[in-house]
């Protein structure tokens, strides 16, 4: 058990939930606590995204949040290596152009709950919730679209996703983009079966 089973209630954000609940502080990363705080909420209206949220049942406090979007991936804007790990993986006669996935588009833990390093339990209960509760519509796999920062690239390493284009360099070519440019985000990929 962790301190999100332990301690919290899981539910999806609605309009009514997030005005009861406080806490939506992310000082370190402005730009998520700027989406919970005003975007996630116009963005389930409009189907774009859906967010969820632990928060403290005694004191309906935001401990955790995260939104979701529905994806695909395309094998052929992928290099062929991760093009084959993906196949690798997948019956023959069930190897497709695209494949279903999901992206996680925000994830937070926030401030007064960093301390308690709940990054890994948290994405551990995304996986376990897209396998045997949010699978409604099937999903094989989960995606991000890490920020480049070495210290987010290892907690998604940690956690079993690894990254789609193997250097810089390669993103770059694919994206066509120019030689030096840098890179904000890296696109990475796991697998939920």
């Amino acid at each position: 058990m962790g301190y999100l089973s332990e301690n919290c209630a899981f539910a999806p954000l609605t309009e009514q939930l997030h005005e009861a609940l406080t806490g939506f502080d992310c000082q370190r990363e402005p730009a998520i606590q700027d989406f919970f705080r005003n975007e996630a909420i116009l963005n389930a209206k409009e189907l774009m995204s859906k967010s969820y949220c632990f928060y403290k049942k005694d004191t309906m406090q935001a401990v955790a949040a995260f939104c979701v979007i529905n994806t695909d991936i395309s094998v052929d804007l992928i290099p062929k290596s991760t093009r084959n790990k993906l196949n690798r993986k997948i019956p023959y006669a069930k190897q497709r152009d695209h494949y279903p996935a999901v992206l996680i588009g925000q994830i937070a833990v926030f401030d007064d709950f960093a301390k308690y390093h709940l990054g890994d339990e948290l994405m551990d209960s995304i996986r376990w919730w897209l396998r045997n509760v949010a699978n409604l519509i099937a999903a094989r796999y989960v995606v991000v679209d890490a920020v480049n920062n070495e210290k987010v690239l290892q907690f998604y390493a940690r956690n079993q996703f690894w990254t789609v284009f193997k250097t810089e360099e390669d993103k770059r070519k694919a994206n066509e983009l120019e030689d030096g440019q840098p890179l904000l985000t890296r696109f990475m990929i796991s697998d939920l079966k």
